[in-house]
Order: C-alpha cells, then sequence, then structure tokens
C-alpha cells in the first residue's frame, strides 16, 4: 500500500506540473475554438496518457528493493503477455454496451436523436451551411440512421483495440499492472476503489485548467470523474482478474474513449455532468455491469474475484 501512496502522489504531481506548464506556455484554458489550440491540447492530453507508465517505469528502480515490487515484475508479469483470448473481445463489447445502455437511460429524461439527426444538428450549430452538410455528409447523407450508428459502434470497438489501445495501454500499465502488483494483498473492494479514486484525481489538472469533459462545471466535473472512474475501474479490474491479463482493461478505456462521443452526437447541449459516458448516466450503466459481474461472479462462474484479494485470483487465473 506504501508504494502505490507514493507512486499515487509523485504521479499526480507530474502531471500538475505538466498541465501547469503547457497552460503558462500556450495561454489555453479550454475556451478556446481555434483549431490550433484545440489540436495543440489534444496532443498534450494524448502524450498525458503515456504518464502513469512512465512514472510507473522509472520509480520501479527505486522501488525494487519491495517486496511488492518485486513481485510485480516478476510474479505479475505474465499479465503484460499479449495472447487473445475471447474474454479480451468480450470486455471491449462490454465497454460499447455501457456506452450506448448510457444514452438509454439518458433518454428517459432528455430527447435521443437519431445518429444521422444528431450528426447533421452538430454540423449546424458549428456554422455549417445545408450546402456544407449535404457535401461533408456526402454518400453517407443517403444511408438509415441506424446503418451509421453501426458502422460507428464497429470502427469504435476495432479503434477500441488498435490505435486507441495503444494510448490506453500507457494508462492501464500504472493503473491495473504496476498497482495491482502493489496492492496483490489487498481485497478486490478496497484495492478497486483505491485504484479507481486515483485515476480519477489524475484527471484533475485536466479538467480545472481545460474543462477536459467538463467545460462548464469543472469542480463538480472532477468529483463526477472520480466516481466514473471508481465505477469503471471496478468493471475493468474484474476483467484484469478474471482473465489474468491487463490488456481486456486496455480494451474497455479504448473503446469507451472511442465511443463516449457518441451521447454528443446523440443528445446535443445536455449537460456531461447528467447524460452521456462521463455523466450520472454513465455512471449508472457501469453500476448495472458491475452488479451483473457480480452476480455472475459470485452464482455463475464461482471464481470469487470479488472476495478474494488480487494476488489470489490473478494466481488462479494467469496461467
Amino acid at each position: 500500500m506504501k508504494n502505490a501512496t507514493i507512486y499515487a502522489v509523485v504521479l499526480c504531481l507530474i502531471t500538475w506540473a505538466a498541465a501547469a506548464i503547457f497552460a503558462s506556455v500556450t495561454g489555453f484554458s479550454g475556451a478556446q475554438s481555434d483549431l490550433g489550440g484545440l489540436l495543440g491540447y489534444n496532443i498534450f492530453a494524448a502524450c498525458c496518457m503515456f504518464l502513469p507508465a512512465a512514472v510507473a517505469l522509472l520509480m520501479r528502480p527505486l522501488l525494487g528493493k519491495a517486496k511488492c515490487a518485486q513481485k510485480c515484475t516478476t510474479q505479475y508479469s505474465s499479465m503484460l503477455r499479449f495472447r487473445p483470448r475471447w474474454s479480451w473481445l468480450v470486455a471491449a463489447v462490454v465497454a460499447a454496451v455501457s456506452v450506448f445502455l448510457s444514452i438509454g437511460l439518458s433518454g428517459l429524461f432528455v430527447p435521443v436523436m437519431s445518429f444521422k439527426e444528431g450528426t447533421v444538428a452538430l454540423m449546424t450549430s458549428s456554422g455549417a451551411t445545408p450546402e456544407m452538410v449535404a457535401q461533408s455528409m456526402g454518400p453517407l447523407g443517403n444511408m438509415p440512421s441506424w446503418v451509421m450508428l453501426l458502422a460507428t459502434i464497429m470502427s469504435g470497438i476495432f479503434a477500441g483495440v488498435t490505435i486507441n489501445a495503444l494510448f490506453a495501454f500507457g494508462e492501464e500499465y500504472g493503473w491495473r499492472y504496476f498497482m495491482v502488483g502493489e496492492l496483490a494483498a489487498k481485497k478486490f473492494l478496497p484495492a478497486s476503489l483505491f485504484i479507481g479514486a486515483v485515476w480519477g484525481i489524475w484527471h484533475s489538472p485536466l479538467i480545472l485548467l481545460f474543462g477536459h469533459n467538463y467545460p462548464n462545471d469543472r469542480a463538480w466535473g472532477v468529483a463526477m470523474m472520480v466516481l466514473f472512474c471508481i465505477v469503471g475501474g471496478i468493471v475493468e479490474l474484474y476483467f484484469v482478474l478474471k482473465s489474468g491479463s491487463v490488456w481486456p482493461a486496455v480494451f474497455i478505456h479504448g473503446t469507451i474513449n472511442a465511443l463516449a462521443g457518441v451521447a454528443l452526437i446523440m443528445m446535443p447541449n445536455q449537460s456531461p455532468l447528467l447524460y452521456g459516458m462521463t455523466g450520472v448516466a454513465g455512471i449508472a450503466s457501469l453500476t448495472v455491469v458491475a452488479l451483473l459481474l457480480l452476480i455472475y461472479d459470485r452464482f455463475v462462474s464461482r471464481d470469487n474475484i470479488f472476495g478474494s484479494t488480487l494476488g489470489a485470483s490473478l494466481e488462479r487465473n494467469s496461467k
């Protein structure tokens, strides 16, 4: 626990320093709408995703004499092996289902447009004329909305297990590999709560300084991100321990990042604190998934991952 806490503090301090330097040098605050500023920020945010891995790799020699650190580098190194299993694809599909469940829950309270209507509305609100919209849509304009949505889902899952996975791995190496090894003696729930809380707090400089995901509700956005990461972390950690591999968490993370923007299209101008994947609706959808996994774990598979220590589950499932 001590090593995990040191890692969390050092990582958050480094991330705050990097964000403060970026804000000072570029003057970007999240209010700008120019393409140059947005592109620069997106590149910076993408680079930040590699900080958890970089800090873990730098700190490992410093913690190398510790018992937990040695376990993480030897006994649990199999978590990094890339040996595709069906459970990895299941994890990505579960992530996609969670995103669209959040949209369905949002639809109980606010109007939800079809994917095509939302795309046109979003382009129009950005200043595009009907002619520009028609030109941009091209042949897609003649497709049924459900076909466009299905294509988006499939491409989102593909992106989630390919290019998005590259960036997600930068985070998950820290969250669901390094920290899992350091917390191997802890039981599932306290470990997942700690990892999820650190994961959410780590986002705080991006939210407070740049409005990441929550441009108009930054302080509340930090609290919402912490809740989202705690519940999402429960789902990710279950798949990690079930498979004995970090890769399902990578694919869940990458797929959610790829598809979360669909809510912005189908529910334009709604509060991200309440609706979409990073709002109350997303937290509710992930809670439903986590409860289903708990039921499956207790009464179907009987693995008792939720009641075991992380180390016990990994030793049982990583062979």
